[in-house]
């Protein structure tokens, strides 16, 4: 299924027709319930048992959701999405259910432990299937508009979410909020499933395996889309931003606790976001397709890493604000230009599990990142904790000078039939 072409200009109009506009609107309430339920659950958790466990049950279900994502993409991949979709989402909105459940009849704290994160590993990787369809919907000169207005909602439901949790703690309770995200995720999940239904997203088989050598198919049994050299040069970036942000994602709160300073927690941690909602608008509004994508991939890294080098200097808020700003308008840019390198690079049979990996690579480092700075402010080691941030952004300037560009696509005389093969790749954004 494929948008008609439009008209020069049709680009809006493109967006507020249907089967775009209602699919971004579904999407960003979906994600914005989706990461108000872990707030109300840990603000919950935290009324009933205490911070300790709150965040030991927080904490597991984000490692569990970053490892198992593309574990979901792939059953996706491999069963198609009509036989995969409906199963996985009835499992985690039943487990979903029940953990309110136990949050609300004080069950032990463990048993909420296990619901969450079984509710977790079952839960169904619906952004994955939104993007990977993309290219389906729209016609190819239309894939970086759809893209950027997603990414750009996506990072404005980053910005909502808190602002959505804290009011319904504010005018509820702890488990009542919790409860009615509960009820939203639910309406939402419902919601996606008839729309990926109604509008094709739900392939009803799998896609056709791409031709490969043997030791190719092999390593793709394994390794899924990681076994493309292309796609684990896309993460990279990807892995350095996720450093970044489960860095700064406890500095922040961290330090300012510590200085009593707590009002200024919220907007140093909006800026980030901010600054990647600016950033994506700017980037839709700018003639990027001038520039080769890898080429354009390699400037995004280093923009959003540079001004994470001077973290280390970052001890004055209003400094610490205009760094995180800065490096926001690259967020949102990053990432649309990484779906589109993996449009062009991922084949079908891996295509869910390939998108998955985006968000994948950035909650691991986040994780592992946010571990160590947790450990340096608990000993109340501010000045090493922007030490280490700032190497891990020289990390990404590295990584942005050392981006290989991809070998020319060899020329074949014009009577040459394209042979299918492992290696096959269009323009990202054609």
């Amino acid at each position: 299924m494929s948008a008609p072409r439009l008209r020069p200009g049709g680009t809006p109009a493109l967006l507020l027709r249907p089967p775009a506009a209602p699919l971004l609107a579904l999407a960003f309430a979906a994600r914005t319930v989706a990461a108000v339920l872990p707030i109300t659950l840990l603000l919950a958790l935290a009324d009933r048992y205490g911070y300790a466990r709150a965040a030991l049950v927080g904490g597991s279900h984000t490692l569990v959701l970053a490892f198992l994502v593309p574990l979901r993409g792939r059953l996706l991949d491999r069963y198609g999405h009509r036989n995969a979709l409906p199963v996985m989402a009835v499992v985690a909105m039943t487990l979903t259910t029940v953990a309110a459940v136990s949050v609300t009849a004080r069950w032990p704290w463990w048993t909420t432990l296990l619901l969450v994160i079984t509710a977790s590993m079952s839960g169904p990787p619906l952004n994955a299937a939104l993007r990977s369809s993309w290219r389906r919907l729209v016609a190819p000169t239309h894939l970086k508009a759809v893209h950027t207005a997603d990414s750009v909602l996506e990072e404005a439901g980053f910005v909502a979410a808190p602002l959505a949790a804290g009011t319904a703690v504010t005018l509820l309770d702890e488990v009542t909020a919790y409860q009615t995200a509960a009820a939203c995720y639910l309406l939402t999940m419902a919601l996606y499933l008839a729309a990926a239904r109604h509008w094709g997203l739900a392939h009803t088989r799998p896609p056709a395996p791409a031709e490969r050598s043997r030791a190719a198919r092999r390593a793709h049994r394994w390794l899924g889309p990681l076994a493309q050299p292309r796609i684990l040069m896309i993460m990279l970036p990807l892995l350095v931003m996720g450093c970044l942000f489960g860095g700064t994602g406890i500095y922040v709160p961290a330090y300012s606790q510590a200085h009593h300073a707590t009002a200024q927690i919220g907007p140093l941690l909006a800026a980030i976001s901010a600054g990647g909602v600016l950033g994506g608008l700017l980037y839709a509004a700018l003639p990027t397709r001038r520039l080769p994508p890898w080429t354009l991939y390699r400037l995004l890294t280093a923009g959003f890493a540079l001004p994470g080098c001077f973290l280390l200097f970052a001890r004055p808020p209003l400094l610490l604000a205009a760094l995180l700003l800065l490096s926001g308008l690259f967020v949102t840019p990053l990432f649309i230009t990484a779906f589109l390198l993996l449009d062009a690079t991922a084949t079908d049979d891996v295509r869910t599990e390939a998108n998955t990996w985006v968000g994948a690579s950035t909650d691991i480092s986040n994780g592992i990142t946010a571990i160590a700075i947790g450990a340096l402010t608990a000993g109340q080691h501010f000045h090493t904790a922007l030490t280490v941030l700032s190497a891990c952004a020289a990390c990404g300037i590295l990584t942005a000078l050392l981006l290989p560009s991809p070998p020319p696509p060899p020329e074949k005389a014009p009577n040459d039939t394209p042979q299918p093969g492992p290696g096959r790749e269009v323009p990202a954004g054609s």
